[in-house]
């Protein structure tokens, strides 16, 4: 999934994705600490351009009540693409 967009980042012109908002909150992701998901407020994800993370917030959501860790993530980081992208899945 693509996660902050440099179309929707105007704290960076508007040119490259807030690859450190990203890779935060995949840290996050990573290790189930999805208490820091929830604790996250919508006007910091509107200022990174993380309007697509309303969907993985609804998942972190689910994982967190059924106590399920990712078992494989990866973060692919990029400033000169229009987003950089998470894949992540869980156990079944």
């Amino acid at each position: 999934s693509s996660w902050s967009h440099a179309f929707l980042t105007p704290k960076n012109h508007l040119l490259y994705p807030d690859v450190d908002a990203d890779r935060a909150l995949y840290e996050k992701l990573r290790v189930g600490d999805y208490e820091a998901w929830r604790k996250t407020p919508l006007a910091s994800m509107e200022e990174s351009g993380q309007q697509e993370m309303l969907n993985w917030m609804c998942l972190a959501g689910a994982m967190a009540e059924l106590d399920r860790r990712p078992d494989a993530a990866t973060f692919i980081q990029t400033y000169i693409f229009n987003s950089s992208k998470c894949f992540a899945s869980f156990p079944g």
